[in-house]
């Protein structure tokens, strides 16, 4: 499968919640539950603004390397070398002495969980085993929009286990918008109800509150994809509030929305330039043509306070580096004159969006990374020759990044196979900022959301000084992981409602990857500079983007 990936971790939970029926709170795949048990109590006083976010949901560095053969033995004494005579006993035990037969639809299920378990109880918290159904639809994904119909609170958020779910973003016209914000902490739910107006029960104990600090993550995103509405109680921080932050109390009930109406409907990028290029949702105006703010009817231009943006500064924000697959009316997949299926990905919707960029004659641009959760390596590769130059490095570090490719983005070190392999892609900067200046013609926003191939395209550009940072520390996630298929094949149902044949497959933990300068953010993360750290709302992060510009 000669298919680049790059993401947090596999599983669609953190997708936008831009796609069909999808809100971003609950797309599972294989179940992944946890042990039921409560953990240390959540003490509030001792929060940062500056903390670093785990992700407990979200994406993972991949990528397919040719040529490598990964299969290979493990030598020694030890479990590892009865382990699968353990399976094979107590699978033997369940189909002989179990008291009824088994379905294969739940042995198929049964066999996922277990060899998921397997490889993330070894160690490997990214791996999966995916059935073939599970592994057609990783590949084949598509890329419809939310529908009116569709009812969800509308929040992307990650988890930081023992504090709260850390609000990403906030999908505009949803049950959320103007009562979440992003850089809202949410710490605990009371009031839990399902559409049937009772608790929610998971493993055999209602979840009628819940202090979400309390909980492994996969009891949280359990108990809330059942959840049709609840109060939200929620930890704010902002300078105007007496102590530095205020805990808010508000009740969200799931609900239908409508998708905002835009000449521009991308699925990975969301633009402001002006009125007429733009694909997020705007205030009212008044007759005068100006904007009504605060009439009640939030809007994404007023969540992200894009009325201060300057007359030559662009606003981009990437949610995902990844692709569909292009459909008709009907929902059947398009083909290439070639017989190929057509996809679009986030690298072709940035390559337009950067066109009107430069036929509006733009000068600045604020990249907006906050909550995105990785994606396809080849594609932030595509994204990132747009943004870097070497103009800025001395003779000795160009000669480090320079290929006949172009110049490096990033490399993978696959250690236990001594292989190396390596980026590179040839700069297209000049088009659409021409010559580098002493400082830097783009900002880029991060906050602990910001993961995987965020970080690659952070990291591209801050070494090659084409970028300043502002935000918050981004996640820290600097392994790779990669899939191989599998000899074992199963029925599954296509894009076209056929059935065909399709493979088992593996994804695990194979490579780190670095930046051009050789540095592996593992664990760390990338941090802005001061002034430029600490930054958690988006009137901040404003105020810090036109000051830098206009010092």
């Amino acid at each position: 499968m000669a298919k680049d990936f790059f993401d947090e971790e596999y599983e669609k939970q953190t997708q936008s919640s831009n796609k069909s029926g999808n809100d971003s709170w609950f797309n599972r795949p294989a179940p992944r539950q946890e042990q039921v048990k409560p953990k240390r109590p959540l003490y509030i006083a001792g929060i940062a603004i500056g903390m670093v976010l785990c992700i407990a949901l979200g994406w993972v560095l991949c990528t397919i390397v040719q040529g490598i053969s990964f299969n290979y033995n493990t030598d020694g004494s030890g479990a590892s070398n009865y382990g699968g005579e353990i399976l094979d006993t107590v699978i033997k035990y369940l189909k002989e002495n179990y008291y009824k037969d088994v379905e294969d639809e739940a042995w198929l299920d049964a066999i996922e969980y277990s060899g998921t378990a397997l490889l993330q109880k070894a160690g490997d918290r990214y791996s999966q085993l995916m059935s073939p159904q599970t592994y057609y639809d990783f590949v084949y994904s598509t890329g419809s929009t939310v529908t009116a119909s569709d009812e969800i609170f509308g929040v992307s958020f990650v988890v930081e286990e023992g504090v709260g779910l850390y609000v990403s973003s906030v999908v505009a016209n949803s049950a959320a918008y103007g009562k979440l914000q992003s850089g809202d902490i949410i710490l605990k739910l009371t009031d839990i109800k399902k559409k049937d107006g009772s608790a929610p029960v998971i493993a055999g104990r209602p979840f009628g509150e819940m202090v979400v600090g309390e909980w492994a993550s996969t009891v949280i995103t359990e108990v809330i994809s059942v959840t049709q509405s609840a109060t939200f109680h929620v930890l704010r921080f902002g300078s105007e509030y007496e102590e530095g932050y205020k805990v808010e109390t508000v009740k969200i009930t799931r609900q239908a929305i409508k998708p905002v109406v835009t000449d521009y409907p991308y699925t990975f990028i969301e633009f402001y330039f002006n009125d007429e290029y733009s694909n997020i949702s705007l205030p009212r105006k008044d007759k005068q043509g100006n904007y009504k703010i605060g009439d009640g009817e939030y809007s994404t231009y007023e969540e992200r306070c894009l009325d201060q943006l300057p007359s030559d500064t662009g606003y981009i924000r990437i949610t995902q580096f990844m692709d569909y697959v292009k459909t008709d009316e009907a929902g059947n997949p398009l083909y290439d004159s070639k017989g190929n299926i057509i996809t679009v990905s986030a690298a072709d919707e940035f390559l337009e969006v950067m066109n009107y960029f430069k036929q509006l004659n733009l000068k600045h641009l604020v990249l907006d990374l906050k909550g995105n959760p990785g994606g396809n390596v080849s594609y932030v590769c595509d994204i990132a020759a747009m943004l870097v130059t070497d103009a800025k490095l001395t003779a000795a570090q160009k000669l480090t990044v320079k290929s006949n490719d172009g110049l490096l983005i990033t490399s993978l070190n696959m250690a236990k196979f001594n292989y190396t392999q390596t980026y590179s892609r040839s700069s297209s900067y000049n088009q659409y900022f021409g010559n580098v200046g002493a400082k830097c013609d783009i900002v880029v926003w991060t906050d602990g959301g910001s993961a995987s191939a965020s970080e690659l395209l952070t990291g591209a550009l801050t070494d090659y000084g084409t970028a300043v940072q502002m935000g918050v520390t981004t996640y820290g996630k600097g392994i790779a992981q990669t899939w191989n298929e599998l000899p074992f094949y199963g029925t599954v149902t296509d894009m076209s409602g056929n059935e065909i044949e399709f493979p088992w497959a593996i994804y695990y933990t194979v490579a780190s990857y670095f930046s051009p300068f050789g540095n592996n953010i593992h664990g760390v993360g990338y941090t802005p500079q001061s002034p430029y750290n600490y930054l958690t709302t988006y009137s901040a992060l404003w105020q810090a983007a036109n000051s830098y510009w206009k010092a």
